[in-house]
């Protein structure tokens, strides 16, 4: 295979020496070009690989990166560039430089030097031949079903050990021309397979137990992160280059609309008019006192906050050797909850929810508002029978406040209204223009200019439920690339991430909009725009920073005991928690071998 083609498998066997010798050099963010090409012209290695963190000065200028390149060629250096920017691989790769995005998997496997030469092929085809008849021989050998053991005597026992074994004859003694000898029979194959197998799992057990393990899953520290983006949104149509001056980098394309509507507004009517009956009862007005107490006309209220009324002035009688003093007066349900409100003298004064059937109550306790502080430590009232004979019929009619506040509710009515005819506008506008349009739903960027109201006459003091008026208006709205509006968050968030940690989540769903400026004549819009997100350290083994704590963690838990490391682990600031999972179970320390600790991020 690889034999037949010998120059090939020099080839490959020189350039995996070539990638053994090589050095990894990590830099830091503001290493420059000069310090970058000393490093690598100190080197004693040809092939070099340059782990650069994310956003790297280096990484920033194509310029930059065709001289080091030049001058490493020139030096004859191989360069290799290790980076995660996605930004700075794209401009690597334009000056002509290779790159990876990780050094894992990068190695080659190593092959043995074969030296060339006919001769030496010849001969090592040879040796394979005669190691492949002597296989032979010995596998048929075991094959046969006679093992013949010359001048072997049995010992006590053999045989039948032998014989459970091999479960065939055993050992037996036979004559050949006169002369003894003993013969083994050989194992059945299943028997023989049944052995090696066992062999095999009983050394892969021992092996096991043998070599312990421990694997720590680490949780890494999360950390929010947020960040406020000043963003402008300007039209499509109109974003050349003589739009954009001065107004910043961070440009989302919009559209602005802009559009009249009429529609048929309805307005409930307010006035209202209680046409029911009133609920009746009897109540005993109860006194603790010491002296007889008068009352007015009062009122008295119920748990449920309904107020009932007396129909005449009363005098409760005193206590009389401890007993409260008492008296059965008829009230009735005033048309009103309202417990501040005269509903015996100005009844028109009174607001809150008609009473009507409500009022028509099982028995229960009554207080006197009138009185909080006496009532109910000296003077209630109790009903001993239930209240009947309350109904609710309620007519509405228009009032003048109703027309006084029509163009309030008007513009309130419009911008709802607006808001469903702009969603549909552009949910119809994405699918056939295959677009991400989103409305900027806000008081300052949807405007509604009314153009005219038609009220129809003679509506004062009309008993009905509503009434309809006609609205033309002018909506104008604005509505951006929703997509385009998450990309320039998220790099800009970005930005903001610690060079050891990664950027794990973006809550789009809670952005939040400032509005700065409003200006649908020259369409645009300013705004800063919160936007918030989850950071946390990067723990993974393909990271500069991952393999720095790996290998710091490492050091310092060898060889003691797992809750001690535990808690160690858990101490770090990069970690939020730590779980050791050692094999086998009863083992209580973390293995002295390196290779024998593994990682696992869990989040």
């Amino acid at each position: 295979m690889g034999i037949s083609d010998p120059n090939r498998v020099l080839r490959q066997t020189q350039d995996s020496s070539l990638f053994s010798r090589r050095e990894v050099i990590y830099l830091d963010l503001d290493d420059e070009v000069t310090t970058i090409f000393e490093q690598i012209r100190r080197s004693s290695h040809k092939k070099i690989f340059l782990v650069i963190p994310a956003r790297a000065q280096v990484l920033q200028s194509l310029v930059s990166l065709k001289i080091l390149r030049f001058k490493s060629e020139h030096a004859g250096k191989i360069l290799t560039i290790v980076t995660k920017d996605s930004v700075g691989r794209e401009l690597v790769s334009a000056a002509g430089i290779s790159v990876v995005e990780s050094l894992k998997n990068q190695e080659k496997p190593k092959l043995k030097k074969l030296k060339t030469g006919r001769k030496k092929i010849k001969k090592s085809k040879f040796k394979i031949v005669e190691l492949a008849s002597c296989a032979k021989e010995k596998l048929q050998q075991l094959s046969r079903d006679e093992i013949p053991l010359a001048n072997l005597r049995p010992i006590f026992g053999v045989k039948r050990i032998w014989s459970k074994i091999s479960g065939a004859t055993g050992i037996e003694e036979i004559s050949d021309g006169g002369e003894q000898r003993f013969v083994v029979r050989a194992p059945s194959h299943k028997i023989l397979f049944s052995l090696l197998a066992g062999a095999a799992v009983l050394l892969f057990f021992i092996v096991y137990i043998a070599v312990p393990t421990v694997t720590i899953y680490v949780t890494p520290r999360t950390d929010p992160i947020s960040k406020v983006v000043n963003v402008n949104f300007t039209d499509r149509v109109s974003s050349g280059s003589s739009r954009l001056d001065g107004i910043g980098a961070h440009v989302v394309s919009a559209e602005f609309l802009d559009f009249n509507t009429v529609q048929n507004i309805r307005i409930g009517a307010t006035g209202r008019i209680f046409e029911g009956t009133h609920t009746r009862g009897e109540i005993v007005i109860f006194n603790r006192s010491k002296r007889d107490k008068f009352i007015v006309p009062s009122r008295f209220q119920s748990p449920e906050g309904l107020i009932f009324h007396t129909e005449r002035a009363l005098t409760i009688p005193r206590a009389i050797a401890g007993e409260p003093g008492s008296i059965i007066a008829r009230v009735e349900a005033c048309e009103t909850d309202d417990s501040k409100c005269d509903c015996i003298n100005e009844p028109e004064t009174c607001e809150g929810n008609f009473i009507g059937e409500r009022g028509n109550l099982a028995p229960t306790f009554f207080i006197i508002p009138a009185i909080p502080s006496l009532s109910p430590s000296l003077f209630w009232g109790e009903s001993k029978t239930s209240f009947v004979g309350g109904t609710t019929k309620i007519t509405k009619f228009i009032s003048e406040e109703d027309l006084a506040n029509v163009e309030e509710t008007v513009i309130r009515e419009i911008q709802l209204l607006a808001r469903e005819e702009l969603n549909l506008l552009l949910s119809q506008k994405n699918k056939l223009e295959n677009r991400t349009l989103t409305l900027l739903d806000n008081s300052r960027t949807i405007e509604v200019e009314v153009l005219a109201i038609d009220i129809p006459p003679d509506l004062l003091e009309k008993q009905q439920d509503d009434f309809v008026i006609v609205v033309s208006a002018r909506v104008r709205a604005v509505a951006y690339e929703s997509d385009d509006l998450r990309a320039l968050l998220f790099s800009q968030l970005e930005t903001k991430v610690h060079p050891d940690k990664t950027l794990v989540k973006i809550k789009f769903d809670n952005t939040a909009f400032r509005i700065e400026e409003a200006d649908f004549k020259n369409s645009k819009v300013k705004l800063a725009v919160t936007i918030d997100g989850i950071e946390e350290y990067d723990l993974s083994d393909v990271t500069e920073s991952g393999n720095r704590l790996i290998g710091k963690i490492k050091s310092r838990i060898l060889g003691r005991s797992a809750s001690e490391s535990e808690a160690y682990i858990r101490n770090l600031p990069e970690v939020s928690n730590a779980v050791i999972s050692s094999w086998p179970f009863w083992a209580h320390k973390i293995p002295e071998l390196s290779e024998n600790v593994k990682f696992r991020v869990k989040r």
